[in-house]
């Protein structure tokens, strides 16, 4: 038998490649291979794209030609499945030893075909199987491996049958492709067809994982997630520059709480927004983290920070540009070298809240994932950490307990609390009066003082100290609007003492359209302002009563400001082009400052709404 191989082999290697066709007066069988009559005018002629005698386990690529129609879909079948198979685009797998013929039959015709013999030799016997692909023998419920084999010698047939001692703990395919059901051991075993005796098995440790293993950034070590002592997660220090995301099993949803602690075990970077956080997405190309970034050496600055962003993250959006705090709200109080920091999120809908330590520093309204499911995500950007204290729930009475706490009504946060004494969303001091009033006020926490439409902004102030050395600018209480969809742009409404005036005395009002990027004392900072001339009250020591609104008509924001009942009056314009209106037409977010101002606000209400 093996000599009559050998020479079919060799018969193979130097002839013809078999040419067989269909088809009327066109021509007949370029084989001995029958074919059934036809006398249409379609043509089937298919060719073998090597030899056509094959070693069991082996290929061999037909291919069909089609001529007389522009249908030229074929249906491939075998003589005999169990000597050779044939797949929807003409691959022939050779099973077990014999001839077999292959025949491409035209699909809007079938009695038009044309066939071709194939040659199945038997292959050496196998003398050894190895599994490859199992080199991680801890596995989690609800994921899949793909195993391969090795066979060797390299010309014995590489056909396995794959088997799992425990179909409740894991099932194998007939590729070997392992899905693991529920907690246990397992083994899978791969033999070979042709000799059963010869076998390999990996045997796989099942746990009910936290993290999935195949999403996210491979550099995780989950090994310890389920630890029954230790658990934990960890990202090397020698991984790679990048974001790198790790995320939770088993729970996508439009509700769930989620709070992890991060110990930053290295600083390899100086990169300004390396940090560690928490996400909501889908995949790696889409994703909102909310990521706390440390001040390190090498930076230029002596802040902590956060901020929110999208993945992919290819210009700066404005959710990112919103988002940034520098330094206050209690960010420079996080000692992130001697302890942990402790991550949250809550996502309800459409509202995410991003927690530090447990403490509220975020709020994010949007229709980004309205309507759809997300999966939380762990994040680090260029820093090495390891990861305890983690869990996710889905409980929506957590989720209402916690939302119906006080630490999550918030509208406003401080900047400073040294120099901001926050009460309520209603009454807050401003303390001192010799700084900027970027650094002085309190601002929305998030999109919580979000004015959208229409919108009336109402308050008291009372027991106002102006710097008297501040000179330049503007010196006095700022209501500002960032804009929402460019947050570096702020119309503001002062009440104070102006350089622009005389004497400088006067209380007056000023609207004025600025970069934040720039201190208001900066000629660069206004792009336009309006001031009332006049008097608008006496000195701010009393109690005085301050309005602001907008209405929108025809795609026009119209601006006005009260005090005490009475309608300022802007007659001084930076410009002849200036008005109290703006092209502007979409959502703010309020904040209230003293520019080189003490004062104390009191009865703040905001109402907005779309018309």
């Amino acid at each position: 038998m093996k000599a009559k191989n050998i020479a079919l082999l060799l018969a193979a290697a130097f002839g013809l490649t078999g040419l067989v066709a269909c088809g009327g007066e066109h021509g007949g069988s370029e084989s001995t291979s029958s074919t059934s009559v036809y006398t249409g005018d379609y043509r089937v002629t298919v060719q073998a794209i090597g030899s056509t005698t094959i070693t069991v386990s082996n290929t061999v690529q037909l291919r069909s030609s089609v001529t007389g129609t522009t249908e030229k879909d074929v249906i491939w079948s075998s003589s005999d499945e169990e000597i050779a198979s044939v797949s929807d685009r003409g691959l022939v797998t050779g099973l077990k030893e014999g001839e077999v013929t292959i025949t491409a039959s035209l699909a809007i015709e079938p009695a038009c075909k044309a066939s071709i013999n194939v040659t199945v030799l038997g292959a050496p016997s196998a003398t050894s199987v190895t599994i490859s692909g199992a080199d991680e023998r801890q596995q989690w419920v609800g994921e899949d491996l793909q195993l391969g084999v090795e066979v060797l010698p390299e010309d014995a047939s590489s056909l396995v049958d794959w088997s799992s001692s425990n179909q409740e703990v894991a099932t194998v395919d007939a590729t070997g492709l392992v899905s693991f059901l529920s907690e246990g051991e397992v083994t899978i075993t791969a033999k070979s067809k042709d000799t059963p005796t010869v076998l390999d098995e990996a045997t796989f440790t099942v746990s009910e994982g936290i993290f999935y293993s195949n999403q996210g950034s491979p550099y995780w070590d989950i090994s310890k997630q389920a630890d029954a002592s230790d658990p934990k997660v960890e990202l090397p220090a020698d991984t790679p520059t990048g974001y790198h995301s790790l995320y939770f099993a088993h729970v996508k949803s439009e509700n769930y709480y989620v709070e992890a602690s991060f110990k930053i075990t290295a600083i390899t970077s100086s990169w300004v927004w390396q940090g560690i956080g928490l996400g909501s997405g889908l995949s790696e190309s889409d994703t909102r983290y909310f990521i706390f970034s440390p001040r390190v050496d090498g930076q230029g600055n002596d802040y902590n920070k956060q901020i929110v962003k999208d993945l992919p993250n290819e210009s700066w959006p404005a959710i990112t540009t919103r988002s940034q705090v520098w330094g206050q709200n209690g960010l420079n109080e996080i000692d992130y070298l001697n302890s942990e920091v402790k991550m949250g999120m809550l996502r309800h809908g459409n509202e995410h809240y991003w927690l530090i330590n447990d403490k509220v520093m975020w709020y994010d309204n949007s229709t980004k994932y309205e309507g759809i499911p997300t999966m939380p995500i762990l994040v680090s950007v260029d820093i090495p950490c390891v990861v305890t204290g983690y869990s996710v729930s889905t409980d929506m009475a957590l989720i209402e307990e916690k939302l119906s706490s006080p630490a999550y009504a918030k509208s406003f946060y401080a900047s400073n609390p040294e120099i901001v004494r926050y009460e309520d969303d209603s009454s807050f001091s401003f303390i001192s009066n010799s700084v900027l009033c970027k650094d002085n006020k309190v601002s929305s926490l998030g999109d919580k003082a979000m004015l959208l439409g229409d919108f009336t902004i109402e308050f008291d102030i009372s027991n106002a100290v102006l710097n008297p050395a501040h000179t330049a600018g503007f010196t006095g209480l700022n209501i500002g609007l960032s804009r929402y969809d460019s947050a570096d742009n702020v119309e503001s409404f002062l009440i104070g003492k102006s350089a622009v005036q005389p004497d400088n005395q006067n209380i007056v009002a000023r609207f004025a359209s600025w970069n934040y990027q720039l201190s208001m004392d900066d000629p660069m900072a206004a792009t336009s302002y309006l001031e009332s001339s006049s008097k608008v009250a006496d000195e701010l020591t009393g109690t005085h009563h301050i309005k602001i609104t907008r209405t929108i008509e025809d795609n026009i924001s119209y601006f006005k400001m009260y005090v005490d009942g009475n309608e300022v009056n802007f007659d001084i314009k930076s410009n002849q082009y200036v008005e109290m209106t703006s092209r502007y037409t979409g959502s703010y977010l309020l904040w209230v400052g003293g520019e080189y101002t003490s004062a104390d606000i009191a009865n703040l209400e905001f109402t907005s709404s779309l018309n």
